[in-house]
């Protein structure tokens, strides 16, 4: 099944959202209100407008792998330098 271009720019918010989300990040700790910003602001600005079990299920795997790249970042494993380049 083909995605819609209504689907195709809910997914773009989205990865634009995450990536505005994880400049956010102090590498000191204390980030858990991120994910659960960026869970809300999508139940709250895309879910209501969007029949898609699909899109739901992977909105939500984007807040799982925010989730995953912060502990990272908190951990020294990842800097954020990494995962959003300076730009040039």
């Amino acid at each position: 099944m083909e995605e819609t271009t209504e689907i195709k720019s809910f997914k773009q918010m989205v990865i634009s959202w995450k990536a505005s989300y994880l400049s956010q990040v102090d590498g000191a700790g204390g980030n858990e209100y991120l994910v659960k910003d960026f869970w809300e602001e999508i139940e709250e600005k895309i879910l209501p407008y969007v029949e898609s079990a699909r899109f739901a299920r992977w909105a939500f795997q984007q807040v799982k792998d925010l989730e995953r790249l912060i502990k990272e970042i908190e951990s020294n494993e990842l800097s954020i330098e990494s995962i959003i380049p300076e730009p040039r």
